[in-house]
């Protein structure tokens, strides 16, 4: 039996995958949803994330907020990277026998690199790595603030802003997947 999917290079150019017709509408409307929430302001904030553990490694990203006004999207990306900091610190470790600790001389590295063109530019960077003390794990937190200067806001020069296909496909997904309900 065939399973009839549809290229991803529809809705990017630079994306090579395909999926079934009910995942693409939902990455359609996931798209489409991001785009009316954050239509027509200027500043972005996005994080990325990487998971480093035993069985290997896991990235993520988010679209947080948008805003008009520069100094309150570095406001907001500093004070969420704070409370991250600090969650992630006093979360759970393995039977309690390891300690989180933060890499501080780590502190604002760009460990995802980055695309920059006339329509999207970091202004602002705050990231962090923390490891487990049992040598096995890290995590490493990226938040920046974008100046996007296209009305559409999200878009290809957007998606062309990190490599990370499949971080953007999923996380157009899920916005997609709670539109339906």
């Amino acid at each position: 039996m065939q399973i009839n999917t549809l290229p991803l290079s529809k809705i990017y150019p630079g994306w090579r995958g395909s999926v079934i017709p009910s995942a693409f509408d939902a990455l359609l409307r996931g798209i489409e949803r991001e785009k009316a929430r954050l239509s027509g302001l200027a500043f972005l904030t996005l994080t990325f994330r990487q998971q480093y553990d035993y069985d290997g490694l896991m990235e993520d990203l988010q679209l947080l907020e948008g805003f008009s006004d520069k100094a309150a999207a570095i406001d907001y990306v500093e004070q969420l990277a704070e409370q991250t900091l600090s969650a992630s610190l006093a979360g759970p470790s393995y039977g309690g026998h390891y300690i989180w600790r933060h890499d501080a001389p780590r502190d604002n590295e760009r460990f995802k690199e980055k695309q920059e063109s006339s329509l999207v530019r970091c202004i602002h960077l705050r990231s962090f790595r923390i490891t487990l003390d049992s040598g096995y794990d890290s995590k490493y937190s990226q938040f920046e603030v974008l100046r996007v200067n296209d009305p559409a806001v999200v878009g290809p020069d957007l998606f062309a802003y990190y490599d990370a296909e499949f971080e953007w496909e999923y996380y157009f997904l899920s916005k997609g997947e709670t539109a339906k309900f």
